[in-house]
């Protein structure tokens, strides 16, 4: 009796750690990062990653295939182009990488500073129970050594227009793509 209670302790802290905190079945966990910058400075990317749902959009006029998209763009080491990725579904989606000039790297950053999204730097939010992911989770290193990172598992927490121009940019813009 006394080897099960110790594996029981043994697994609830082992679960703790891989999880950051102790399980929890439904709820809401929030978490802001004060020292996040809400404005950055540098305007040259080095890594981007974004998961964005369109699971939760009823806007038509959008024209977006329903799903969970993954796009990065990471700098390559010769400095003339990035590789670029796009991919839809959760496990078993279609995946589409390619090589493109830097310049998307700089569409990326103008949409990131056109719609303010340093403002929400540091905020972690996620809604446990959800059967998907519904959100948006943004990634973002600079060359300066700045970051940008937020996450919400439920919301999409920016306009209808910045996920429509993403899109665009890592070409997924109507029902037909991807």
């Amino acid at each position: 009796m006394c080897l099960l209670k110790t594996h029981r302790k043994w697994k609830k802290r082992r679960r703790e750690r891989i999880y950051e905190g102790p399980h929890i079945d439904g709820g809401t966990q929030i978490s802001k990062d004060e020292g996040a910058p809400k404005e950055i400075k540098s305007n040259v990317i080095i890594d981007f990653s974004c998961i964005a749902s369109t699971l939760t959009l009823i806007d038509e006029e959008l024209n977006l295939p329903r799903g969970v998209y993954s796009f990065t763009a990471k700098r390559e080491n010769d400095g003339a182009h990035c590789t670029v990725s796009c991919s839809v579904g959760t496990e078993s989606g279609k995946n589409q990488e390619e090589k493109r000039p830097l310049s998307v790297l700089d569409q990326i950053d103008n949409l990131l500073k056109k719609y303010n999204v340093a403002k929400q730097n540091g905020i972690y939010y996620k809604v446990s129970g959800l059967p998907n992911f519904y959100g948006l989770k943004i990634d973002v290193t600079y060359d300066s050594g700045e970051n940008l990172y937020c996450y919400n598992n439920q919301d999409l927490i920016f306009s209808n227009d910045f996920i429509k121009e993403l899109f665009q940019i890592f070409g997924v813009s109507s029902k037909n793509s991807i």
